[in-house]
Parts: structure tokens; sequence; C-alpha cells
């Protein structure tokens, strides 16, 4: 058992020990071999504004006319309104006024 456990205790430190690396360059060292960087520019994926196209007025008031009004844009209560009468409360702050 001993001889087991030894044995794989051996075989770590000795992988571990080889997968070491030679000794690294010096800073310092003018001469010393560094790895080439490619050039990327950071414009690369630039792609120049362009104005968005705007609609024709009459199109756009038109539209507006189908929605009812800017609005429109809003959901309605279900129901007709009647004239003076109060919203209905929010659950949220129990119907204070």
């Amino acid at each position: 058992m001993h001889r087991t456990t030894l044995f794989a205790l051996a075989a770590c430190f000795a992988g571990s020990a080889a997968a070491q690396t030679a000794t690294r360059p010096d800073p310092a060292d003018p001469k010393a071999a560094v790895p080439a960087r490619a050039y990327e520019s950071a414009f690369k994926d630039y792609r120049p504004y362009a104005d968005p196209e705007v609609a024709r007025w009459r199109q756009a008031n038109e539209e507006m006319g189908r929605l009812g009004g800017h609005m429109g844009h809003v959901p309605r209560e279900t129901g007709p309104a009647r004239p003076g009468a109060k919203p209905p409360a929010s659950a949220g702050h129990g119907g204070h006024k």
C-alpha cells in the first residue's frame, strides 16, 4: 500500500516537474524574441451613420387620425366614459384621495 502511494506521488511530482518551462527571457533584453502581434483596427466594424427614412407627412397624419390622435397609442379603458366620473381607484394605494 505504501509503495503504491509513494509511486503515485512520485509520478505526480515528476509530471509537474516535466511540465515546467525553460527559463523565461529577460524582459530588459532588447534582443529577446517576442511573438508578433497582428494589427487590428479599432474601426474595423465601423458603419457610418445613415439618416432613417422619414415618413411622408400625409401618411403620418392619416395614421394619427386612424389611431385617434396621440392618445391612440395608449390602450383605452373598456366601457364608455361618463362626464364627471372618477377614475377607478388603484388597489396599490387603497383608494385614498
